[in-house]
């Protein structure tokens, strides 16, 4: 994002502010998709409680990431207005990708698309199991300072789940490692099954494997 050093959003709670600067070094994880930040590069650190002490840190993000995964705490920075003019292309593409988020929230639990190792795991719109080798998209949340694995749907349930057809920014995160032909697959599965009356399926019966069986292991 060009020339811009440092944009900050104060906790009025807590009096933590937020920030958006250059890394220091290549040292530091995105919590969203858990690759590094390059020195140099542009991240948005969030002010949240310090889980192993008193106060407060800052938790490190790839802009996009922050914006696809974390809408309310980046907005809260953006909205100070404090971007350069050079830079106001990008910072309303990340705007406009927040607030989408804000207005679909569980668009920002999308972790990444993948192939489904197993055909073990179950769609968490549909409830049925997802085949081997389906496409899926994998579902993070955020909670307590951490993102935790909610389980997957199929990529043809996306539209019925989020209410809307995740962006292409949203599917091309670090965390996504798509070629073109794979994106194309994925796309084409959502709009595919967007045009069917998939319903949101029976909770999960007892015995049933659980729900949240992370895409980080097989499934």
């Amino acid at each position: 994002m060009g020339n811009l050093t440092v944009w900050v959003g104060v906790r009025q709670d807590l009096g933590m502010a937020s920030v958006i600067e250059r890394a220091s070094s290549g040292r530091a994880k995105c919590r969203a998709c858990g690759l590094a930040i390059a020195k140099g590069e542009e991240r948005f650190g969030e002010a949240l409680p310090n889980a192993y002490g008193e106060g407060e840190s800052l938790f490190w993000f790839h802009l996009r990431c922050a914006a696809c995964c974390r809408p309310e705490p980046l907005l809260a920075v953006l909205e100070t207005g404090q971007a350069a003019p050079a830079e106001s292309t990008e910072s309303s593409a990340l705007e406009a990708l927040a607030r989408e988020g804000v207005a679909q929230p569980r668009l920002s639990r999308i972790l990444r698309a993948e192939r489904a190792s197993s055909g073990r795991a179950r769609c968490r719109h549909c409830r049925e199991l997802i085949e081997q080798g389906a496409w899926r998209l994998a579902l993070q949340i955020f909670e307590e300072g951490r993102f935790n694995s909610m389980g997957t749907i199929h990529a043809s349930c996306a539209v019925h789940y989020f209410g809307t057809e995740p962006s292409l920014e949203r599917l091309t995160l670090p965390s996504n490692q798509l070629d073109s032909a794979e994106l194309a697959e994925v796309v084409a599965s959502m709009r595919e099954g967007a045009t069917r009356p998939i319903q949101p399926g029976l909770a999960k019966a007892p015995g049933e494997e659980p729900e949240h069986e992370s895409s980080r292991k097989s499934s």
